[in-house]
């Protein structure tokens, strides 16, 4: 199962940081290859297994529409002793394994240099339309999707 979260681009700068280099206490605790993102309750979908691919929210501010930037697949979840992420309160962590982040988000923090599923790919390709919380999608299009990223 393919399951579609949302996150805003500091957050996901912070823990793409935290990915490439390892700098936390936190991550030194998982294998390397894994991303860490948080959620304010963990639903019964989000389970070791799923399918992720990470939406991020339109940022008008940064000049940027939301995409989707990573997939992943869930290898635990659990909940955080302190604050880890600077923007938001989330109390839950989820340990994905990347499997999927285009090169040009690797490569730059600007989000107007990143290559990924545009908000309008996914709604006009896909009939998708990014919402706040968790969306589940079919395989097919989440395989489809992760294969896109990892070209890019």
């Amino acid at each position: 199962m393919y399951i579609i979260i949302n996150g805003k681009i500091d957050n996901f700068l912070f823990s793409l940081e935290d990915y490439l280099n390892r700098k936390s206490k936190l991550i030194r605790n998982f294998e390397e290859g894994v991303f860490i993102w948080g959620v304010s309750r963990l639903y019964s979908t989000e389970k070791p297994g799923t399918k992720i691919l990470l939406y991020l929210s339109r940022d008008e501010e940064r000049e940027f529409e939301g995409c989707i930037v990573l997939a992943g697949e869930i290898r635990e979840t659990g909940e955080l002793k302190e604050k880890y992420w600077p923007e938001g309160e989330w109390p839950y962590y989820m340990i994905l394994k990347v499997s999927a982040i285009p090169r040009s988000i690797i490569q730059s923090k600007n989000p107007r240099d990143w290559k990924c599923v545009s908000r309008e790919e996914l709604k006009e390709k896909y009939n998708i339309r990014p919402l706040p919380g968790i969306q589940k999608i079919s395989e097919e299009i989440g395989k489809e999707i992760e294969s896109k990223l990892a070209a890019l």
